[in-house]
């Protein structure tokens, strides 16, 4: 359940914590870097926040609204590793889709905890001519605004917290500093 819910509302939490705090290319070298598989992300993430990363995978999906993101899976589509432009890439192209790439960028963790579910929650339940201002305004993962769908989400995340006996939740994307088409 936590996996579906990371693919469908998560991800817009990133574009907020990525704005402005891209690496640049020639910071990074293949030797920093961690080697990360699309298979073991989820069980390896937590130990390379903001640390320079490498991954390979198949494109499954690029998102259409301005081809910031993108999702690599390895052999399933049980596990999802989100992928999000850095400065250096304008977008993801639709053509990638089906395409093995191979990924340099940082691990990014974005926390979801109490705060952020009421502040959400409550500009969800804003009227509709009220939501252009808030802090989820326009953020990806947020455009369904005011739907039940929305609320359920919101809801079974704060189940979700409340079973992890942590004060957050940690969802993990990778910002792309640059991607190649492996032929």
């Amino acid at each position: 359940m936590m996996k579906k819910l990371f693919l469908l509302f998560i991800p817009g939490l990133f574009l907020l914590a990525s704005c402005n705090q891209g690496t640049k290319t020639s910071e990074v070298k293949k030797a920093d870097t961690v080697a990360l598989a699309v298979r073991s992300f989820g069980d390896s993430a937590a130990k390379y926040v903001e640390k320079p990363v490498r991954i390979e995978g198949t494109v499954l999906h690029t998102c259409k609204h301005g081809g910031k993101r993108m999702f690599l899976v390895d052999g399933t589509d049980s596990i999802r590793v989100e992928v999000t432009a850095g400065n250096n890439i304008p977008k993801f192209d639709e053509s990638l889709i089906g395409s093995r790439v191979k990924v340099l960028g940082v691990l990014k963790e974005e926390r979801v905890d109490a705060k952020y579910l009421n502040e959400w929650e409550a500009e969800v339940k804003k009227p509709v001519e009220n939501h252009e201002a808030g802090i989820h305004s326009g953020a990806k993962g947020h455009e369904d605004q005011g739907t039940k769908e929305t609320l359920d989400n919101i809801n079974s995340l704060r189940d979700d917290l409340k079973k992890s006996g942590k004060d957050h939740l940690s969802f993990y994307s990778i910002e792309a500093i640059s991607y190649s088409v492996v032929k």
